[in-house]
Parts: structure tokens; sequence; C-alpha cells
């Protein structure tokens, strides 16, 4: 999952819109940025936060160097463990795909409370999506009502997105996005979802998910 190998597969499904959210960190998206003016989809900086409550936070932002700084108030309140991980997991590398460095600290968790991360994000003109609430083991669902708290969207895994939604008819209201929330290059899907944009940008992206 280096970044010209994520960026050449997204190329090759002939994907309009990525975000690469690694777990609570950004730090790869220097790299990213630099590739990124060579392809003709659309990159949106993001990052995926798990929050103290136990379930992740999809964050984006609009443009590269917003993300960039996010990540300088994520990075102190890391406070995971390393289960299957290590380090050797967790590496940063150049425009090359050659390691640069390795991440020493488990990124695996942070100790952010939902409502201080909403705080921090909307600072910076940034949005939220709640990722894969049809996770049973990783969901907001159940924690909060979801109209009793601030986000622009739910991410629904596809499979079995639409029985999921038939059966939870209430989440229909809510800016729903689908997509691969993958962890392997194969598994990179082709378009899962179509959204009615004014234009192949970031900020008709924003204003899709804000409308």
């Amino acid at each position: 999952m280096t970044p010209n190998n994520i960026l050449n597969m997204s190329m090759l499904n002939e994907l309009d819109f990525i975000s690469i959210t690694d777990h609570n960190s950004t730090k790869q998206l220097k790299i990213i940025e630099e590739l990124q003016e060579s392809y003709d989809f659309v990159v949106i900086p993001g990052v995926e936060v798990s929050v103290l409550e136990g379930f992740d936070v999809l964050c984006y932002f609009r443009n590269f160097e917003d993300a960039k700084m996010f990540n300088k108030f994520l990075e102190p309140r890391l406070n995971g463990s390393w289960k299957s991980y290590t380090k050797e997991d967790q590496v940063i590398t150049d425009i090359y795909d050659m390691t640069l460095d390795e991440f020493d600290v488990p990124l695996t968790s942070t100790d952010i409370p939902y409502a201080q991360l909403v705080k921090e994000v909307r600072r910076l003109d940034g949005a939220l999506v709640l990722a894969h609430v049809n996770r049973p083991s990783c969901t907001p669902i159940g924690v909060y009502d979801l109209d009793s708290i601030d986000f622009d969207g739910i991410e629904i895994q596809p499979y079995k997105k639409d029985e999921y939604l038939e059966a939870n008819g209430y989440l229909n209201k809510y800016k729903i996005l689908s997509n691969s929330d993958s962890h392997t290059l194969l598994t990179i899907f082709e378009k899962d979802q179509y959204l009615e944009l004014e234009e192949k940008t970031i900020e008709a992206f924003f204003a899709y998910l804000k409308g």
C-alpha cells in the first residue's frame, strides 16, 4: 500500500475521487500531494481518526496544508497499543516508494473525545463522516443518538449495503458515502457510487457534503 501503488491502482480503476485516510496520521500526505499532480482524479486530503468513544471518523480537508496542520493536534493524542502491528508496519515513504522512516508510536487509537475532534476539524473548515457505521464493532450507532451530534455524512461499506439501509431506513436522511474502505491494493474497487457534483473538484465535493 505504498503511495505510487495506491495511486496507480486508482487510475487503473478509473476513479474520479479518492481519499487516502490513514489511521490516526497524515504524515504520508506530503508525498501524496507531490504525486497527485500526475493523475486525473481528485485527491481529497483526509485521515481516519479513532476517537475515545471507540468508533472511527473520516476527516476530510479542503487542502493538504490543513490536513498537515491537523496532524499537530492529532499526534500528541495517540494512545494505542501495537496489537498485531509493529513499527515496521508503519513506514513513511518517499516519492519512489522507498522507506524514509518508521513511525514508532502505535497508530491504533487516540484519546480524543468526539466532541473535541469535531471542534478541531470545524476550526479548519473540514468535514466529518462517520466511518463504516454498518460494522458492529466500530460504529457510533448505539453510542450516540445520531441526531444529537455534529457530522456531515455517514459511510457504509458496500457489502450488503442495500440490505442494511432497508433494515435501518432512518439513515437515509443523512448524506451517505460508500467506498472500498480498502486496506489492500486488490480491494481498491472500481466506482461504487456516483455523486451529483457541479464539477470535479474538492470544493464541489464539500458543497455536496455540506449542502
